[in-house]
């Protein structure tokens, strides 16, 4: 194969990559030859995702979207204790998931005793800890078994951080669909 066509071929790659979010409907990438012609490389074969394997699966959810103030909040259905669902907040920037001090009376929640520091853009402190059973994405479980308790005072149950997604293999985001497809590895 010659340079020039393995050149094309990994432009089209890096092209699909880049489209990726703004429109996956990518076509043709033209290129030249190596007499200069124009020549058209076809987009590379899409090969079968890990979804199909035995040791992943993909799970698809509603997401609600809502922008506005400047801002976007992804809201996902959780799932606390075997009640719900409730909507939390998808927050990729919190290191650390929490629950909503409203939903912590709702479920009566237990204190464990402890607080936990945490910092936000409005300033940082001591929060208390709660322990919850069993709490859910999707019926995936998550792993986490102490939350703090924030007060959000936006009418959510939570925030579902990073200490969670990074569990999984991959966190996609449809906005086209509002939708938020999960994959565990």
């Amino acid at each position: 194969m010659s340079r020039t066509v393995l050149t094309g071929l990994l432009l089209s790659a890096a092209l699909q990559i880049a489209v990726g979010c703004a429109d996956s409907r990518v076509g043709v990438v033209p290129t030249r030859g190596p007499a200069g012609a124009p020549v058209t490389v076809p987009p590379p074969v899409p090969t079968p995702t890990p979804a199909a394997t035995a040791r992943s699966t993909q799970i698809t959810l509603p997401m609600r979207v809502v922008r506005g103030n400047g801002g976007t909040l992804v809201y996902v259905p959780m799932k606390v204790n075997g009640r719900g669902p409730y909507e939390f907040v998808l927050d990729t920037g919190s290191s650390n998931s929490s629950v909503d001090r409203s939903l912590v009376r709702r479920l009566g929640l237990p204190r464990t005793g402890q607080q936990h520091p945490v910092q936000g853009v409005t300033g940082s402190g001591m929060v208390p800890v709660v322990r919850v059973h069993h709490w859910t994405l999707g019926g995936v479980a998550m792993h986490g078994t102490s939350l703090s308790v924030v007060d959000l005072g936006i009418g959510v149950g939570g925030l579902l951080g990073s200490d969670e997604l990074c569990r999984f293999g991959n966190v996609m985001l449809d906005f086209r669909h509002n939708k938020l497809i999960i994959q565990r590895r």
